[in-house]
């Protein structure tokens, strides 16, 4: 009696998972020689190889730098002491009494961080002093010049010019004020050049992304051309393009990654270079600021656009250039 094969599937199956995994472990074995192998080829032309690392590094340092650069001139004026002051000019029938209160009021306001009183005489003196213009002020018959209270808002009201004009606006309401003083031009120059800087380096950033795409992609084309024959070869034996791909995606990745990291250096040694007169600039508005070099952010953006558009460009050249060769 012929016996039914129960074993027969389980074998089938248990074949099917070995052939799986064998399969697997080839591929990451492929992945693992690639890798290596890259490396290898790019060590073994070392001008070459620096040459094109150093292109990418300037073209991606030149936004990381802007950036940098960009976030230290707004990390500056929130640092500097040059907080907006508001000046307000009383009525010169103002008493004394309804001055004392107004300074009272003033310096209860959690949104003022000081308040300076200055009566006419000596706002008359200070401008004697400051102008030299003493012998037309002994012609006149009074003095015209009213009493000034200096108020400074506190660093986060400083830092919005909308709100300081609406604090202003409010002030300049109260009965014994005749006029205020409140410049907020330079904060919104300070603002705009900011946001100006910012949309540059983005625009400018996207701009070397395409040339270093670009980069990438002829050095892969180049490899590919000087490895025609082994491209052929390989087809030949039954290499998928995949199987073909694969070391030249590596390739752009080191590439890229490579580059990203020297421009990382390129970075840190401008602020080095810039750091003493950052600090004598700084020190001409009595402030400690010093130069801030890129965080790590900026690193984890720039290693990751780096190798992203190393294997972007690699991959690019792949598809053009790898895949229409064909054996005869």
């Amino acid at each position: 009696m012929i016996r039914p094969r129960r074993s027969a599937k389980p074998r089938g199956a248990s074949g099917a998972r070995q052939r799986l995994t064998d399969r697997f472990a080839g591929y990451l074995h492929h992945h693992r020689q690639s890798c290596s192998d890259s490396l290898i080829r790019l060590a073994a032309s070392p001008i070459q190889s620096l040459m094109t690392v150093m292109v990418i590094a300037i073209a991606l340092a030149l936004p990381a730098a802007l950036h940098t650069l960009v976030n230290n001139l707004g990390m500056l004026a929130g640092d500097i002491d040059i907080e907006a002051r508001m000046s307000l000019f009383l009525r010169q029938d103002a008493g004394d009494d309804d001055v004392r209160l107004l300074l009272e009021s003033l310096e209860s306001r959690s949104d003022l961080t000081e308040v300076t009183f200055i009566d006419s005489d000596q706002a008359l003196a200070d401008f004697r002093r400051s102008s030299g213009l003493d012998d037309l002020l002994v012609l006149l018959d009074g003095n015209p010049l009213p009493a000034t209270i200096l108020v400074r808002p506190n660093r986060e009201l400083g830092n919005q010019p909308d709100s300081l004009e609406k604090l202003a606006g409010e002030l300049a309401e109260h009965p014994l004020v005749d006029d205020i003083s409140a410049d907020t031009t330079w904060l919104r120059k300070l603002q705009a050049a900011v946001a100006m800087g910012r949309e540059f380096a983005m625009i400018l950033g996207a701009a070397l992304a395409l040339g270093v795409l670009l980069i990438i992609g002829n050095t892969i084309r180049l490899a590919i051309e000087n490895r025609r024959d082994e491209i052929t070869v390989v087809k030949l034996v039954g290499g998928t393009d995949s199987y073909v791909r694969r070391p030249f995606l590596y390739t752009g990745f080191w590439f890229g990654f490579s580059g990203a990291l020297a421009a990382w250096l390129l970075v840190w040694l401008g602020i080095a270079l810039l750091a003493d007169s950052a600090l004598q600039l700084a020190a001409l508005y009595e402030s400690r600021f010093q130069l801030q070099g890129p965080g790590l952010d900026t690193f984890l953006v720039l290693v990751s656009a780096g190798s992203i558009l190393g294997l972007g460009g690699a991959w690019l050249a792949v598809r053009q250039h790898a895949n229409a060769i064909e054996p005869e």
